[in-house]
């Protein structure tokens, strides 16, 4: 599947760094845009030609390769970022020293994490795009998706995405990185769009590629642990007296709507918007409290405060809390 607009003549952001038929100066280019880089050509020199481009918002970088002739490249390991790489046309062959080889096809997606070694065997005119994530973003996506404190070292396998619907998710989010540099989407001047589109990036990557981590156990796809949940719970007591929705809740753990859901289910025996409301509940009785003897002060007034616009129904949650009507706690 090609990325749009990608290629020799790519329009909108994406600056072509690379157009030779120089062996050397390719090297030696390519190696300052990623990390110092073996090149060799297997087959006539003659043939040989590059082209290479970029573009980026902050936080990711897409680019795009392409050799005209048989080579192999074998870079330094990328220590600081993580390559996503999908073919475009032609075939790849892709070897992680006493680790793995794969052969990779037009459609088809691998990952090269910041720590393996690894050497590339292009076929001729092979053509590829890559999307570029900064090793801190991604070691704390893995964490997160796992459920511990990050951030954590992640590994990935060079196995493809998980499923064909894991291919078309991740093929959905670098169309979206690729519009966005291509288009002169918003993201390359609001921070705020830019972060949380890195995020979104780097989290579909954790559900849709094999991640790899040494002692830590991944929770089942979808499920998060304790760190999402203490994130939320925090979120919810911070600002219980604001109109938080369930979507607030899901950004604070970062983490999507329903994986929150189930992960509240697990840990809590409730949903974020349950726990919500036994907060609200909690400092509606603390305020009922506090207000004793006050001529002013009415159960209607403390129960709006809190979020709770249905009298009736404020009234029978606090009877099934406390035993007794809302009234009589203010009475004293």
């Amino acid at each position: 599947m090609t990325e749009p607009g990608v290629g020799p003549n790519a329009p909108g952001n994406m600056r072509t760094l690379v157009l030779s038929n120089d062996l050397d100066e390719t090297r030696e280019i390519i190696s300052t845009a990623y990390s110092p880089y073996e090149l060799s050509v297997l087959g006539d020199p003659k043939d040989f030609s590059a082209w290479y481009a970029e573009g980026s918002f902050p936080g990711v970088t897409v680019s795009g390769l392409q050799y005209g002739a048989e080579t192999l490249v074998a870079p330094q390991p990328l220590d600081s970022y993580l390559l996503v790489c999908q073919l475009v046309r032609g075939r790849v062959k892709v070897l992680s020293p006493g680790r793995e080889e794969r052969v990779v096809g037009p459609g088809e997606t691998y990952v090269l994490d910041p720590y393996r070694r690894f050497k590339v065997h292009w076929a001729p005119g092979a053509r590829m795009t890559t999307v570029r994530l900064t090793r801190e973003t991604i070691e704390q996506a893995a964490a997160d998706a796992l459920g511990v404190e990050g951030p954590l070292r992640a590994r990935f396998s060079l196995a493809g995405a998980l499923s064909p619907g894991a291919a078309r998710s991740w093929a959905g989010i670098s169309a979206a990185v690729h519009r966005e540099i291509l288009g002169e989407g918003i993201a390359r001047t609001s921070p705020l769009v830019a972060s949380q589109l890195t995020q979104t990036t780097a989290a579909m990557l954790m559900e849709t590629h094999q991640l790899i981590t040494d002692g830590v156990d991944a929770q089942r796809p979808g499920v998060v642990a304790h760190p999402a949940v203490r994130r939320a719970m925090a979120l919810a007591e911070e600002k219980a007296d604001q109109p938080l929705t369930l979507a607030d809740l899901a950004t604070a753990g970062r983490v999507s709507a329903r994986a929150l859901q189930e992960a509240f289910r697990r840990h809590l025996g409730t949903t974020p918007l349950g726990y919500l409301r036994e907060v609200r509940l909690g400092r509606a009785h603390q305020e009922l409290l506090t207000s004793r003897g006050r001529p002013d002060a009415t159960v209607a007034q403390i129960a709006y405060r809190w979020g709770f616009g249905n009298l009736g129904r404020f009234a029978a949650e606090y009877r099934r809390a406390h035993g007794h009507a809302p009234s009589r706690t203010l009475r004293g």
